[in-house]
């Protein structure tokens, strides 16, 4: 396992394949950013939790890189188009981990030309194809945002009984935007997942704390069925708290919630947030076990890895509980 380094320069070759592909032809500023690096990551100064991955341009140079490229820009274009939604002349450049927020660039129909222009696509706030800026390289070094509404330092945050900080978690930020459940600006909103019909899943805390968002909605923030691991069976009270009254948190699959002392744990974080003194102490010898069995780590230069890699760079994650009752630590590993 080594250690994350940029893209190394998309081929010209490729760039010219990639063209062929789309019927279009490349803004030179975009051009230029796959020159210097095929792919890799930027962040969202609308966002501070948000951080845009650039699809790269597909290279057969060897097998290495047609395995990295492999989901190109093409690839993610196509994607993007099974949603009506989505501009027909759009080509998807970025996306933030999902597809419901993608960064994309229009081509002109008639010309064949891409335009240096950068726009949004947001799923969350019914944005289709927002302006976002003047070309990519802008779009990178943009500042950030200020924040048109602050948070009222009066005014406590809930707790989550079963959640340690959806702050540091990146759920839960800073934000001007309205809650979706109460109508109101409060200067923090939820970001994660929220399973329901509609389309709603933007809420203050305070909405989530006490139920009115799962319950005006009908929907769960975690997936009852995966509350226990279907391992534990747990009182509906517990169940119906960690579903409706506590946040998520991003992985790569459908995100499951440990049990121990027959009571919900209480999440930690990903590993590589969690104390590493606890991590090493008798509350977490179990899980360091398994996450060492489970995830294929060889020895401590395989630990160190983990604890110093962030999920997003590399394809598996961990994700760490810890009894309420007991102290001691679980979780499980999930993978891309």
């Amino acid at each position: 396992m080594s250690r994350y380094v940029p893209p190394p320069p998309a081929p010209a070759s490729a760039l010219r394949a990639l063209e062929g592909k789309l019927g279009a032809t490349l803004p030179p500023v975009l051009e230029g950013r796959y020159a210097a690096s095929n792919g890799g990551t930027f962040g969202d100064p609308r966002n501070r939790d948000c951080e845009w991955q650039l699809h790269p341009v597909f290279d057969a140079t060897d097998r290495k890189q047609m395995k990295r490229t492999g989901e190109d820009i093409a690839h993610y274009t196509k994607l993007a188009l099974k949603d009506a939604r989505f501009p027909r002349n759009g080509i998807s450049i970025a996306h933030d981990y999902t597809l419901a927020r993608q960064l994309l660039v229009l081509r002109d129909e008639a010309t064949g030309a891409v335009g240096d222009a950068v726009f949004l696509f947001d799923v969350f706030q019914n944005l289709w194809c927002a302006p976002y800026a003047i070309d990519l390289q802008a779009a990178i070094d943009q500042a950030r945002i200020p924040e048109a509404v602050q948070p009222d330092p009066a005014r406590a945050l809930p707790e989550f009984p079963y959640y340690a900080d959806p702050f540091r978690s990146g759920v839960m930020h800073t934000s001007g935007e309205t809650c979706e459940c109460c109508g109101q600006a409060t200067g923090y909103i939820y970001g994660g997942s929220f399973y329901a019909v509609g389309d709603e899943s933007h809420f203050c805390p305070w909405c989530i704390a006490d139920g009115s968002a799962a319950a005006k909605f009908d929907g769960e923030f975690n997936d009852s069925a995966g509350v226990g691991m279907g391992e534990v069976d747990l009182p509906a009270s517990v169940v119906a708290e960690v579903s409706q009254r506590t946040p998520s948190f991003f992985s790569f699959q459908q995100e499951q919630w440990w049990a121990h002392c027959n009571d919900a744990g209480r999440f930690l974080g990903e590993i590589e947030h969690v104390d590493r003194a606890l991590l090493a102490s008798d509350a977490g010898t179990d899980l360091v076990e398994t996450v060492c069995k489970t995830a294929g780590l060889g020895g401590d230069t395989d630990w160190q890895w983990l604890l110093d890699t962030p999920s997003r760079k590399r394809d598996i994650a961990v994700f760490v509980f810890g009894c309420v009752h007991c102290g001691k630590l679980g979780g499980y590993v999930d993978h891309s």
